[in-house]
């Protein structure tokens, strides 16, 4: 059978593109691309294909474009050819990490393709020229190469959990778990404890460290869960940080798995706080109304509140009136006539010094305002509240 038609059986049973090229990459044949598009993510992957098996002389490759994302291009050489699939999806997308990676990198949908038939299709192109290997009947190099696994050893581990009665957590578990940081249910991990410890192998004869580990990569995701729900990169790092040194400070199991607990605990409730603020508060209103307090006794201009909180004069102005109800003047003015109030009743300051050191501009203004506000003149509100101070 000729290498076209061997080539388009191949994709037409895996549905997995297929790129030929000589050993200088002049392109001799694709298959299955559908003229799709590469994108500009797909080059950098696939200049890193050409690195190994060009450069390093790799006879086989597989590189993935993301961690948290199960897409990735695999690539194998023989008999002078040099042989790319994909790019392929290998797993789900429907996570919130995939979803924005993709977004990011503006990538589109790719045919979906399980890892073993991917290995399988690598290992057929690669032999298929080969009577003798053929002839032998010799078993498939399933050699996962990026990371030097095999599925021999996949496999030997697998017994191994089932034989010693350990089992790892399930993705399912995970995501409930990290997705109670995410949306800030402190409540519900405070009454499920014992959920935060998922289900793990002891995988080091040193138990003590195998739990270390767990707790480590732990703490990790936790602090990713909490970024995704809202708090900056900065804060969840530095979180993230601390708990790693109580994590090192640790003596025991015990102990390990209370800091454990503790970090996703606080997590939580930094993200359910934050949410809550998020919900009520506007942070640019929250700033002016500090800034506001703090220049009581000075002279205050919209105008600089708004550089201050870096935001136009008139934008500040709406927001204030929408998240507190009141223009942002009057606002000032309550404030200004709280320390007055305090001023007319707790010391023998003249009317006319506590005005002009509010800047009401004139004992007039002040006194207009103040009689608005507390339905009684600066004299008549001191005559009615002072207070002798001992």
């Amino acid at each position: 059978m000729g290498e076209e038609l061997v080539l388009e059986l191949v994709y037409r049973l895996s549905r997995l593109p297929v790129c030929v090229y000589t050993e200088s990459w002049e392109p001799l044949g694709v298959y299955g691309t559908d003229g799709k598009r590469e994108e500009t993510y797909d080059r950098r992957i696939f200049q890193q294909i050409q690195k190994c098996l060009g450069e390093k002389r790799m006879d086989q490759v597989f590189i993935p474009y993301d961690q948290q994302v199960p897409i990735g291009l695999y690539g194998g050489r023989a008999g002078g050819r040099i042989y790319i699939l994909g790019p392929f999806c290998y797993g789900p997308l429907h996570t919130m990490e995939a979803g924005r990676f993709l977004r990011k990198n503006r990538l589109g949908d790719y045919p979906e393709c399980r890892m073993e038939d991917a290995r399988n299709v690598i290992w057929f192109l690669r032999h298929s020229g080969d009577t003798a290997v053929q002839q032998e009947g010799a078993q498939v190099d399933e050699q996962f190469w990026s990371y030097g696994v095999t599925d021999q050893e996949s496999v030997t581990e697998e017994v191994w959990q089932m034989e010693a009665f350990q089992r790892n957590h399930t993705y399912r578990e995970e995501e409930k778990l990290y997705r109670c940081i995410r949306e800030g249910n402190v409540a519900y991990l405070e009454q499920h404890m014992e959920d935060i410890e998922l289900p793990h192998p002891i995988l080091l004869e040193d138990v003590k460290k195998n739990e270390e580990y767990m707790a480590v990569t732990g703490i990790s995701l936790a602090a990713r869960a909490a970024v995704e729900g809202g708090i900056s990169s900065k804060e969840a790092f530095l979180y993230n940080d601390l708990y790693l040194k109580k994590i090192a400070a640790c003596r025991d199991i015990q102990a390990i798995h209370k800091v454990h607990g503790e970090c996703y605990l606080q997590f939580a409730r930094i993200v359910r706080d934050r949410k809550k603020k998020e919900t009520a508060l506007n942070r640019h209103v929250e700033e002016c109304k500090r800034a506001i307090v703090a220049r009581r006794f000075e002279r205050i201009m919209i105008d600089e509140l708004a550089k201050d909180v870096g935001i136009s004069k008139e934008y500040l102005q709406k927001l204030f009136r929408q998240h507190e109800g009141i223009p942002i003047t009057e606002y000032i003015a309550d404030k200004k006539l709280e320390v007055a109030c305090n001023m007319l009743v707790f010391s023998d300051r003249k009317i006319s010094d506590i005005a002009d050191q509010l800047h009401f501009g004139s004992v007039s203004h002040f006194s207009l305002v103040f009689k608005r506000k507390k339905g009684q003149s600066p004299r008549e509100y001191r005559c009615a509240h002072q207070r002798t101070v001992y």
